[in-house]
C-alpha cells in the first residue's frame, strides 16, 4: 500500500470513529479522497509562502530604493505593508494549523475529561499527514503517543508538559528562523529611520533579503527538490514502481551535484556525502529491496537535516560578535549531527553510522563549551552528557535513550533560536 494510499485510509477510519461517536457533525466538512477538514481551513502548499515572500522582498527593496531617494514616509510605509504580509506568512504556514490544535487540546485540560481531551488529538495527527513529505515528525508522533499515555492515567500536569514538547518539534525551521530574521532586521530598520539614521535603515534591510530570499525561494533550491525526489521516490517504493525509483533516485543525484558551488564547505561535503549515498543504491540491481527502502528513507532524513542548517546558519549570520556567531555554528553542527544519528540509531539500525555522528556531535558540543559561558555553558554541558549517554548505550537504545535524544535535540534547537 502507498503511503498516499495509507493517509486516505488512515483519514477514513478516523472519520467513522469520529461520526459513530457522535464528536463530528458534517454539516460544514468537506471529505475528500486526499483530506478531511476538521473546523479549519485547507493547509496552503509552499508556494503560497514562496509568493508571499517574494512580495516581502518586493517591500524591502523598494524600502530601500526610498531611503537612498530620501523618501523616508514612504520607506515606513513599504516596511509596515511587508510586515503585515509576514504575518501573513506566520498565520498559513502549515504547522500553524497544528499548533492551533495543540493549543485547544491544552485549554481544555483545564475544563475536559481526559477522554475528551484525547479526541483533540485526532486532528493533530491528521494534519500530520500534510507536511510529513518536509517535516521530520516521528518525534511529533511519539509526543502524541506520550500525550494519550498520560491522559489514560489522569496525570494532567504531565500531559500538559508532552503538549508544551509536542509544539516545539513541530518547529519548521526551515521558514520560522527565516523568517524571525526578516521581521527583526525590519524592526531595526524601522527604530533607525525613527531616529533619521538612514544608513543604519539600509544596513539593516540588507540583511533582512537573506532570509526572505532564502523562503521565496521555496522549493525551488537544489536541496529541496532533492527531498522532493526522494519522497516521490519513497511513494514510488510504496507503489511498487521501481524503475521511477530508479529514475527519481539519479534525478536527485543530478540535483545534488548543483551543490558544489555553495559557498559552504561543510554543506558541500554533506552534499557530496548524499551523492555518493544515492550511487550507492543506484548500483543494487534489484530497486525492490528493503536495503534500498531504507537507503532513501535515510537520505531523505538527512537532505532534511541539511536544509535546517542552511536556515540556522542564515539566522546567525548578522551576528557581529565572531565569538558569539562562533558559539552558534558550534551549536549549529552539533544538532545537525545528533539530527543525523537519530536515524541510524532508531530507525535502520546502522549503528557504526550513528556512532561517527554522535561522537561528531560531542566534539561540536566540546568546542561550544569552550566559547560558552554562564547559564548557556552549564545547558551545552547538560546536553553533551545526554549525548555521551546516548553513545554509551548506543548497543541496546531503550526508552529513556530515545527521551534523552529528543531532550537533547529540542534544547539545542532552543539554544539556536535564542538571539
Amino acid at each position: 500500500m502507498s503511503l498516499r494510499h495509507q493517509k486516505i485510509v488512515m483519514t477514513l477510519l478516523v472519520t467513522a470513529i469520529l461520526l459513530f461517536s457522535g464528536t463530528l457533525s458534517i454539516g460544514s466538512e468537506t471529505v475528500t479522497d486526499t483530506q478531511v477538514s476538521i473546523h479549519a481551513a485547507p493547509i496552503p502548499s509552499q508556494p503560497s509562502m514562496s509568493a508571499s515572500a517574494s512580495k516581502v522582498l518586493r517591500n524591502i527593496v523598494n524600502a530601500r530604493a526610498s531611503i537612498h531617494m530620501g523618501e523616508l514616509n514612504q520607506a515606513e510605509r513599504e516596511l509596515y505593508a511587508a510586515m503585515k504580509l509576514i504575518e501573513y506568512i506566520k498565520a498559513i504556514r502549515p504547522s500553524t494549523q497544528i499548533t492551533d490544535h495543540i493549543w485547544i487540546a491544552e485549554k481544555h485540560l483545564e475544563s475536559q475529561k481526559p477522554t475528551e481531551v484525547a479526541l483533540d488529538l485526532i486532528p493533530i495527527e491528521i494534519s500530520l499527514t500534510d507536511i510529513e513529505a518536509v517535516h521530520q515528525i516521528q518525534q511529533a508522533k511519539r509526543h502524541i503517543e506520550n500525550t494519550r499515555s498520560r491522559l489514560a492515567k489522569q496525570d494532567m500536569e504531565s500531559t500538559r508538559k508532552e503538549l508544551i514538547r509536542l509544539r516545539e518539534s513541530l518547529d519548521q525551521t526551515e521558514v520560522d528562523l527565516p523568517l524571525n530574521s526578516t521581521e527583526d532586521h525590519i524592526s531595526k530598520a524601522l527604530k533607525q529611520l525613527a531616529g533619521n539614521d538612514k544608513t543604519g535603515a539600509d544596513n539593516a534591510l540588507r540583511e533582512a533579503e537573506a532570509g526572505v530570499r532564502f523562503i521565496s525561494l521555496g522549493n525551488s533550491t537544489p536541496l529541496s527538490k532533492t527531498r522532493r525526489l526522494l519522497w516521490q521516490a519513497l511513494e514510488d517504493f510504496s507503489a511498487g514502481h521501481h524503475l521511477a525509483v530508479k529514475a527519481g533516485l539519479t534525478k536527485a543525484l543530478n540535483m545534488l551535484g548543483k551543490i558544489e558551488s555553495a559557498s559552504d564547505p561543510k554543506s558541500m561535503h554533506e552534499a557530496q556525502r548524499l551523492r555518493s549515498e544515492i550511487n550507492e543504491l543506484l548500483q543494487y540491481e534489484e530497486q525492490n529491496t528493503p536495503e534500498v527502502e531504507s537507503g532513501i528513507t535515510g537520505l531523505w532524513h538527512r537532505t532534511v537535516a541539511l536544509i535546517e542548517r542552511e536556515a540556522e546558519n542564515l539566522y546567525h549570520a548578522w551576528r557581529d560578535q565572531q565569538t558569539e556567531n562562533h558559539l552558534y555554528r558550534q551549536l549549529i553542527d552539533a544538532r545537525f549531527h545528533l539530527f543525523y544519528a537519530g536515524y541510524d540509531l532508531f530507525e535502520s539500525g546502522d549503528l557504526e553510522n550513528a556512532e561517527g555522528e554522535l561522537k561528531e556531535s560531542i566534539n561540536y558540543l566540546r568546542e561550544a563549551v569552550s566559547t560558552a559561558s554562564g547559564l548557556r555553558k552549564e545547558r551545552i554541558l547538560a546536553i553533551r552528557k545526554d549525548v555521551e549517554s546516548i553513545l554509551n548505550h548506543m548497543e541496546n537504545p531503550d526508552t529513556k535513550t530515545r527521551q534523552e535524544y529528543d531532550d537533547a535535540l529540542a534544547e539545542l534547537r532552543r539554544l539556536i533560536k535564542e538571539k
